[in-house]
């Protein structure tokens, strides 16, 4: 049986405990109260804010030197001040909902209003459900005649759906939000407000009396980067969509997850009686259980899904696409300095590629405005983008240096855009973002600058993301530096990036070649007194050794750069984890996912499996949502994608079953999951052996697929099977 549901023996206490639908555009959160049903709505574009290129700060470029001077001197504390008040963006605000920068928010809240039971009884035989790869939650109590709810979105018609069967009474329907003009009228509810882009959403229901049916249809939409008003394309939206009917959009969803859902599968097992029970008392009783780690893939995937369309304006934010809020935390934006492309990690392996094509048009948003903070913030040509941006691609600095002077977090996102071109080969995509790639490593190769005490070519003035460290020369707590390892790494990664991509396209052999001479002059990856992976160019002393980012170990994961085939710095990697968790990493939702990825790339199974069992039960919600606190869906999947490398990896020259099987997870199989280079992996195991594994590729092409200690070479449709 699937692990494909989770369920509930009572209705939504808090929406945290809310089950999510989503189409990528359109977003609900599903309470199931019986008297009075809430749901909460969502629009991926319902954002406050607009364009201002004003934040780029001009004045930071002519007071670059004086910071690097005193960096190279080790006076780290007086650089530090010089950053503070010119490493920063220009104007106030950020992350302010009414600043230019703004914050995504709620669509507001759908009522429906039954009037009995009271809200305080749960009637006989109540339960909500959320089944996965049919998109649709329903809710249902009652013995004799039941109240049956059910409740998806449609991606084809861009249409909410609430359909419910049993009323006693055509129910009163009420919306409410912020700031918003509710117009109510026959069977219709409309509302328009400017947040400043135009928002209109539109509710129309019908209820047939005589068999006690309800179905409510819901859509809505804004005016960002579209040239329509949004209050003519709901009505022509609903219109579509309510000539089709219920029926055919629900048809049209259950296909839509059936399809994406069942691209892969994995099946970890687990028993009957656990299934059995409710999905809030499965979670807090039984975290280790790994049928629980089978559902939370599966829902990785659908929270996906239903997050990021490819045919929606904008990718999956800190919250996916749910948000109840109108000042949510970090305004839930897009952070580009890990949370990001942490949504995107397993989208190739679990192939579903198209996912990402918002978020590959985000890169492009960020490449063309980030021209202009190259030039105005730092006098270079190319693109630079720093810790976060939003609908109208921010690129700028940000308040303070201790997050926001991290300058390689555009050319991260570009790691997307590598991956892309490594699973699937093609040369169209890869001709068409090559400007993009280039742009990037043109900044790069013009912000370096020759560290006097070392030789090598570093970034400065930098800081490794969000951590602080001890200056050496008078104690004081500061962050800015010259060639933080994630910089080196991410840096290292673009130029051999863009090599390749020169290489692979017939073009621009002299610039490949100045990068390829650029790169030589990076520093290496060191080790540090604790045997650990060093995070600043100097062996500095952690202000707080438990931090949440583990930045330097980017070239573990998701990078390439430290692998078995590197013994002393996989060893080191290991030991700058253990360091962190004992003193306290990991204590956000996000960063234990990171870890599991970190532990799974160790070839460690068991680790790996640990840290997802703390990650259940430390920071996931009721209804599965990862907390960082609050919620934030980057934990989710981060934790999905630690499933898949616990399973199959290809980053180092070889297809690698089962590279970090725990003990509990001895029996078992996976179908589907895609490895670099265009291939297919299906594989099965028992007692911790795999027994049988299927590699699927293009005729001709072959690839090293390593099983066990066992190192065979796959080509074409390749079966391999354990003999008895």
């Amino acid at each position: 049986m699937k692990e494909n549901r989770l369920w509930y023996a009572s209705p939504a206490a808090s929406w945290n405990e809310a089950l999510p639908l989503g189409n990528g555009r359109l977003g609900m959160m599903v309470f199931g109260g019986v008297a009075e049903e809430r749901i909460q709505l969502n629009e991926e574009s319902v954002w406050t804010g607009w364009e201002c290129p004003d934040y780029d700060n001009p004045d930071t470029a002519e007071h670059l030197g004086e910071i690097r001077r005193l960096i190279f001197a080790g006076n780290y504390s007086e650089a530090q001040e010089l950053c503070n008040r010119w490493l920063v963006c220009r104007g106030q605000g950020h992350h302010d909902s009414s600043s230019a920068f703004g914050s995504y928010q709620t669509a507001g809240d759908l009522y429906l209003s039954f009037g009995s039971p009271a809200v305080e009884d749960i009637p006989e035989n109540y339960t909500r459900d959320l089944t996965l790869d049919e998109g649709r939650a329903t809710v249902s109590f009652g013995s004799e005649k039941p109240t049956i709810r059910e409740y998806f979105v449609s991606p084809t018609h861009n249409t909410a759906v609430i359909r419910v069967t049993g009323c006693s009474a055509e129910p009163a329907i009420r919306y409410e939000r912020e700031n918003t003009a509710i117009l109510p009228g026959k069977n219709e509810i409309s509302a328009i407000a400017y947040l400043p882009t135009k928002f209109a959403l539109l509710i129309r229901w019908d209820y047939e009396e005589k068999s006690g049916t309800l179905t409510v249809f819901v859509t809505a939409a804004t005016s960002y980067k579209s040239d329509r008003d949004p209050v003519g394309e709901c009505r022509e939206t609903l219109s579509k969509a309510m000539l089709a009917g219920a029926d055919e959009l629900r048809r049209d969803t259950r296909a839509y997850f059936s399809d994406l859902l069942g691209r892969c599968s994995i099946s970890l097992g687990s028993p009957e009686e656990k299934r059995k029970l409710p999905t809030d008392r499965r979670l807090a009783e039984h975290p280790d259980d790994p049928g629980l780690a089978e559902l939370y893939f599966n829902y990785g995937r659908y929270l996906l899904i239903g997050a990021s369309s490819p045919v929606g304006k904008l990718p999956s934010n800190l919250q996916g696409i749910w948000c109840g809020e109108y000042a949510p935390a970090w305004s839930a934006d897009f952070h580009i300095n890990i949370n990001i492309q942490m949504d995107y990690w397993f989208a190739e392996v679990c192939g579903l590629p198209e996912l990402e094509e918002p978020f590959f048009d985000l890169i492009r948003m960020i490449a063309k405005a980030g021209e202009h903070t190259a030039r105005v913030t730092y006098r270079c040509p190319g693109w630079v983008a720093h810790f976060d941006t939003n609908p109208w691609g921010y690129t700028a600095l940000g308040c303070n240096p201790v997050y926001g002077a991290f300058a390689a977090a555009g050319a991260w996102c570009l790691r997307h855009v590598k991956e892309r071109w490594l699973y699937g080969g093609n040369r169209d995509f890869l001709r068409e973002f090559y400007p993009v790639i280039r742009g990037a490593a043109e900044f790069f190769q013009a912000y370096l600058v020759r560290d006097p005490r070392t030789g090598y070519l570093v970034t400065a003035p930098a800081s490794s993301p969000e951590n602080s460290f001890i200056s050496p020369n008078d104690g004081h707590v500061v962050n800015v530096c010259a060639g933080p390892t994630m910089d080196t790494s991410i840096i290292r990664e673009l130029f051999a990036f863009c090599v390749d991509a020169a290489e692979a396209l017939g073009t621009d052999a002299e610039f490949a070649d100045g990068i390829r001479k650029t790169a030589h002059q990076l520093p290496p990856l060191r080790i540090g007194k604790y045997g650990q992976i060093m995070e600043w160019s100097e062996d500095f002393d952690e202000a707080e050794p438990g931090h949440r980012h583990m930045s330097h170990l980017y070239g573990l994961h998701p990078g390439s750069e430290i692998t078995p085939s590197t013994p002393a710095l996989f060893e080191a990697a290991r030991k700058t984890i253990e360091r962190r968790l004992v003193h306290g990493g990991g204590h956000t939702g996000w960063s234990r996912a990171w870890i599991v990825n970190f532990f799974a790339r160790l070839c460690d199974g068991n680790a790996a499996r640990e840290n997802l069992t703390a990650l259940f039960e430390k920071s996931t919600l009721p209804n599965l949502f990862d907390t960082h606190p609050p919620f934030q869906i980057d934990g989710n999947f981060g934790g999905t994608a630690g499933i898949t490398e616990m399973l199959l990896q290809s980053h180092d020259g070889c297809v690698h079953v089962l590279p970090a099987l725990p003990d509990a997870w001895a029996n078992g199989c996976f179908e589907g999951l895609r490895a670099r280079g265009g291939f297919t992996v299906s594989a099965a195991w028992e007692d911790g052996k795999v027994v049988w594994c299927r590699v699927d590729g293009e005729d001709g092409k072959a690839v090293k697929v390593r099983i066990g200690d066992e190192v065979v070479e796959a080509k074409g449709e390749y079966l391999w099977e354990r003999e008895r």
